[in-house]
């Protein structure tokens, strides 16, 4: 059995569909069912049973993905251990990081960096979620909280703070908030219910219980353009808002919250010159500099 048909395989599990696992893996549909058709016929049981719902794993399939998923683990590790030992400060180089600290941190200050480094390759992969490193779905990740996970190396950047703002053409048509309470009664823009677990956004709901939402996004570029353009109040990160001057703080004594920012990598890639390198660039890169 070849590991590109585990791979589809444990593709199809996850995702439920020819088409889904296509997507995540690369390839056309035609190409999944046909693999998928290929490996049952090759162990002489069925591994789905086809549903309107979508692919669902028999028994027998059910069985197979734990052995599977560790086979998946050793070729991953394996894959980490040689792009480790990859000792050239060139080729590709993924980062993932929150929509804003790379458009408004990472990317300006690439320019430097590829113009000393230019064999470089970077690919840049915003996501409100955390990309599995171990998978090497990326090889550098921003996070604003400190991994747990015994195989990542972490280094701390810095401090993230948030502070509520809103656009001057806003504040010409509404009263500015002299408090925090004040605030209940403009218009809100913010994170889809499905980020209530963010911890700014849990502090805004401590802060304002019931903030009136006209307006929800799950970037935080779509928020501050919709600050922008006027639709309301918006709780930013400081670095964001300060890209413009038509954002006004609103003066309350109430301090908005602040996260630590860290630079995540794999340990299996410690040897690896491009993501070495990477990291050591981003103890740099916050306004307030290297965390001491």
């Amino acid at each position: 059995m070849a590991w590109d048909d585990l791979q589809v395989f444990l593709a199809a599990v996850r995702t439920g569909s020819h088409a889904r696992a296509a997507r995540a893996l690369g390839v056309d549909a035609t190409t999944v069912g046909r693999r998928l058709a290929a490996l049952e016929a090759r162990l002489g049981t069925r591994l789905f049973d086809r549903t309107p719902q979508g692919l669902v794993a028999t028994a027998a399939g059910a069985a197979i993905v734990p052995r599977a998923e560790r086979v998946e683990a050793e070729m991953l590790a394996v894959e980490r251990e040689a792009a480790g030992a990859d000792a050239r400060v060139e080729g590709p180089i993924r980062i993932t990081g929150g929509d804003g600290v790379l458009a408004v941190l990472v990317v300006p200050a690439l320019i430097g960096l590829r113009q000393r480094h230019p064999g470089l390759e970077v690919e840049l992969r915003a996501d409100t979620r955390n990309l599995d490193l171990s998978r090497r779905e990326a090889d550098v990740a921003i996070r604003l909280s400190r991994p747990t996970e015994p195989a990542f190396i972490a280094r701390r950047l810095g401090t993230l703070a948030f502070g509520i703002y809103a656009a001057r053409s806003y504040l010409d048509r509404h009263p500015m908030p002299r408090r925090l309470a004040d605030t209940a009664r403009h218009a809100w823009i913010g994170f889809g219910a499905e980020l209530d677990h963010v911890p700014q956004v849990r502090w805004l709901r401590r802060a304002v219980p019931h903030p009136r939402w006209v307006l929800r996004a799950n970037t935080t570029a779509l928020q501050y353009a919709a600050c922008c353009a006027g639709h309301g109040l918006a709780l930013l990160p400081t670095f964001v808002a300060a890209q413009t001057r038509d954002l006004v703080p609103i003066a309350t004594r109430t301090l908005g919250p602040s996260r630590e920012v860290w630079a995540v990598m794999h340990g299996d890639l410690r040897r690896n010159a491009r993501v070495a390198l990477v990291m050591n660039w981003l103890v740099d890169l916050l306004p307030d500099g290297p965390a001491r």
